[in-house]
């Protein structure tokens, strides 16, 4: 295959769990294999094998490293692998890869690609999904022990910690929407969200559109009425939710300057309110 470069978190739950730092060198012997050692530096090592001209570069580990693996490469021709062995592997999904990393190192190594759709918040890369307000709040309290041992759950408890606080009002434009207020807005290039759920039923990565969810309202009943119509795509239905589509979108908090609400990129935080949000059509490589 073509000169690759793999960028593997070693800390990801599935690589510590299996061991993949040593097992990739025997799986993957023409490939430059570079270990990550914190927050930040997978995106310093997909920028650095750009410059050294790696043909892909593949990010080992979650949504997150993903994310900072785009930082890296984004503006590039550079085409984009996925080992997914992080905690949820939402972008994974999306693109229907096999979830276990020795069959996704064998479609890499196969050449197949796919051109989709890149997301953009404040000039920051994302690959599948983005939130301003509920979920953002929910990451900065994931206990970290918990998140190792449990892996999913420990998304959960924090979201259950968040409901219990008062979430900051935001004000959303959106071209070819009216002007709306909300406490939590989603957004994807795909179908799914926090694993296999499909938040945005309309999706198509690759139609160059953003999808959009508004909770003009968030509490424990109504996250809970989203959970069980999430299956069968009623929850953009609901009375507290708008669902629609866009190319271009902007995220102010309604009382600048006295309240801050945080913006997450694939699950990682990325800063906060006023977010500009737009998409580049088919601009990212990856490899399928």
């Amino acid at each position: 295959m073509d000169k690759c470069c793999i960028v593997l978190n070693p800390e990801a739950r599935a690589s510590r769990k299996l061991g993949v730092a040593s097992q990739i060198a025997r799986l993957a012997p023409g490939a430059v294999v570079r270990l990550t050692k914190g927050p930040g530096h997978a995106a310093d090592l997909a920028r650095q094998a750009v410059a050294e001209g790696f043909h892909t570069v593949v990010a080992g580990g979650g949504d997150g490293t993903v994310n900072e693996v785009l930082s890296g490469i984004a503006g590039s021709n550079t085409r984009l692998g996925v080992l997914p062995l992080g905690t949820m592997n939402v972008f994974a999904r999306e693109l229907a890869l096999p979830l276990e990393w020795t069959a996704a190192w064998a479609r890499i190594a196969h050449g197949a690609e796919r051109r989709v759709d890149l997301g953009w918040a404040n000039g920051i890369p994302f690959a599948q999904l983005a939130g301003v307000g509920f979920d953002a709040q929910a990451l900065t309290q994931v206990n970290p022990t918990l998140k190792r041992f449990l892996g999913p759950p420990a998304y959960v408890f924090a979201g259950l910690q968040v409901l219990s606080q008062r979430l900051p009002r935001l004000n959303i434009s959106a071209q070819g929407m009216p002007p709306m207020q909300g406490v939590w807005v989603v957004l994807g290039t795909g179908r799914y969200y926090g694993g296999p759920f499909p938040l945005f039923p309309n999706a198509k990565n690759g139609d160059g559109l953003l999808n959009v969810l508004v909770f003009r309202d968030l509490n424990l009943k109504c996250l809970l009425s989203g959970l069980l119509t999430l299956p069968f795509g009623w929850h953009p239905k609901l009375p507290e939710v708008t669902y629609f589509r866009t190319t271009r979108l902007r995220v102010a908090m309604h009382l600048e300057g006295t309240e801050i609400s945080g913006l997450e990129l694939d699950g990682e935080l990325r800063g906060h309110a006023p977010v500009d949000f737009h998409m580049t059509p088919r601009a990212l490589r990856v490899a399928v």
